[in-house]
């Protein structure tokens, strides 16, 4: 029970806020800013449980929530972007910026590498330009825009842009692909393959790889020499894989584990959770989310707009958001979350282009070339990982749902690791569903759904849709300040995707994470869970 922990409150933690913070470089959205919380204490082992195991353990080679989980708690970027997107120090300890918006100078912490070594700007110069911006599915926009890097002295980096690009500082934060990486370790290697990416991290972070056994456990210990004096609080984390949902909230509830991370919450156990005087929710330090289905465009049937048009015609999503996630979130209405306003066409609305209407939709099918042949038009398989329950209910109603105009599926549920692989690496399937964070800006979440350069990229371009004049508008708004402007071009590619719909948005929302009452310390920041300043009531 707990680890044997007896509850000791000091106080409980106060109601979140929701504050809006408007920047001269980017915008934020509304984030809930914490209460005072009791005092640290240092000690203590947290358990968390995750729905799935790993694919790497390096969170520069994904944007997925799980290996960012763990990954930054080891590896590190040089600024900390707080949940209400203001940009904090981490190995970067100040900088400054020209006026003209090209040139950042920023001088460095005094750390060392988890093997001794000592991190110095070199390190920074290689992971920005030869690792993160060729391997990152979220700094691909930054990395490109990268003219020079100067490294004056070991603690001091100089980065030059090619052109002022807005998102750059939020860009250099672990969780947006900028984390830091020893060149020492990856220089000259397969980044996909180095140990330092899976079973060998080297990071300057406050936790270290201590065991992974794979599809069971992964356990991380404080790192004695962290640069950041008295952190961490915890002593460690052990991650235990918990591919049910029920088994993750029973775990929970008998104190097996403390925290599950809002990902791998089903919304039906909120309603649990809030009975429980011992356990409580917070919302995730996580932008706004999404869950989308995307359609495989290289696939002959699939590559026919009005097909995709018609099956999203054919699905009842509000159905899906009352029963699949019990009206937690929204019905999302185009193809960018409808939380970032700016970036929002009051032209473009899902429900009324694509309203449900089975009849509708079969009339499009029937004008593609697809008629009704003894009750069965096409076959198509749609693919889900077995770590989301919820995304399986999702595939089974769409099942029924598209039955009702003569297409036939078949429902595929397959392990993460092969899921991942086989949706963003091989492209071998027709239909998945997944759910992508917005990350705040449609240049760091939203343009790798869309993006031709984002094709093959982990939790990237996953339907294979490439658009010239999409790629051409991205790029654009990726390197213009000001954010009318931006939001005027973002615009413009909202209504074309509209049209083409690579993909078919289906909610809107912001994840809840569940924990014992006795954790603190681990909402704040924009991510999965703030390792450095988290901690545990001791008896």
């Amino acid at each position: 029970m707990r680890g044997g922990r007896v509850a000791v409150w000091r106080a409980r933690m106060a109601q979140t806020r929701t504050g809006i913070l408007v920047a001269a470089v980017v915008w934020a959205i509304g984030s809930p800013a914490l209460a005072q919380s009791p005092s640290p204490v240092r000690g203590g082992i947290l358990t968390l449980g995750m729905g799935g195991d790993l694919t790497t353990i390096n969170p520069s080679l994904t944007s997925a929530v799980p290996e960012a989980m763990i990954g930054c708690g080891i590896y590190e970027g040089l600024v900390e972007t707080a949940s209400d997107f203001s940009t904090k120090p981490l190995l970067a300890k100040s900088w400054t910026v020209s006026d003209d918006g090209l040139e950042y100078t920023f001088l460095l912490n005094k750390a060392k590498w988890q093997d001794g070594k000592d991190f110095t700007s070199a390190d920074v110069a290689y992971s920005l330009i030869e690792f993160n911006a060729k391997a990152s599915p979220m700094f691909r926009a930054a990395g490109a825009l990268i003219d020079k890097i100067d490294t004056p002295a070991p603690d001091k980096v100089v980065i030059h842009l090619k052109q002022p690009y807005g998102t750059f500082l939020l860009s250099l934060s672990c969780i947006q692909g900028g984390s830091i990486m020893p060149e020492h370790i990856f220089k000259g290697t397969d980044p996909r393959t180095n140990p330092a990416s899976s079973s060998a991290p080297v990071g300057t972070g406050p936790f270290m790889l201590k065991t992974w056994r794979r599809g069971d456990v992964i356990e991380l210990a404080r790192n004695p020499n962290y640069w950041d004096p008295g952190k961490p609080y915890l002593d460690g984390i052990i991650a235990k894989i918990l591919p049910q949902a029920t088994s993750r909230l029973q775990a929970l509830q008998s104190g097996e584990i403390d925290f599950i991370q809002g990902w791998n919450m089903a919304p039906s156990d909120e309603a649990v959770v809030k009975k429980n005087s011992d356990l409580k929710l917070e919302k995730t330090g996580y932008a706004p989310a999404a869950i989308i289905v995307a359609f495989n465009n290289k696939r002959p049937i699939l590559a026919d707009t009005r097909v995709r048009q018609a099956l999203f015609m054919a699905t009842d999503r509000d159905y899906l958001l009352g029963t699949t996630w019990f009206g937690d979130g929204e019905v999302s209405v185009q193809p960018f979350n409808d939380s970032i306003s700016w970036a929002k066409n009051p032209d473009v609305d899902f429900r009324k282009l694509y309203p449900f209407s089975y009849e509708k939709a079969g009339k499009l099918l029937d004008e593609a070339g697809y008629p009704l042949k003894d009750g069965t038009r096409f076959t198509l398989h749609i693919t889900v990982s077995s770590d989301s329950p919820e995304r399986t209910q999702v595939a089974l109603a769409l099942k029924s749902m598209w039955r009702s105009i003569g297409v036939d599926v078949q429902v595929d549920t397959v392990e993460r690791a092969v899921y991942i692989n086989q949706v963003y690496t091989t492209h071998n399937f027709d239909i998945n569903i997944d759910g992508l964070n917005t990350f705040g800006d449609p240049a760091l979440g939203i343009t790798r759904i869309y993006a031709t350069d984002a094709i093959g990229r982990v939790l990237g371009n996953a339907s294979g849709y490439s658009n010239p004049q999409i790629d051409a508008l991205f790029s654009s708004a990726e390197k213009i300040i000001d954010v009318k402007k931006r939001g005027d071009l973002y615009k413009q590619a909202t209504a074309i995707l509209a049209k083409d719909v690579p993909v078919m948005p289906v909610r809107d929302y912001r994840m809840t994470d569940a924990a014992w009452k006795g954790v603190h310390g681990l909402w704040g920041v924009l991510g999965p869970a703030d390792w450095r300043n988290g901690w545990v009531e001791q008896k």
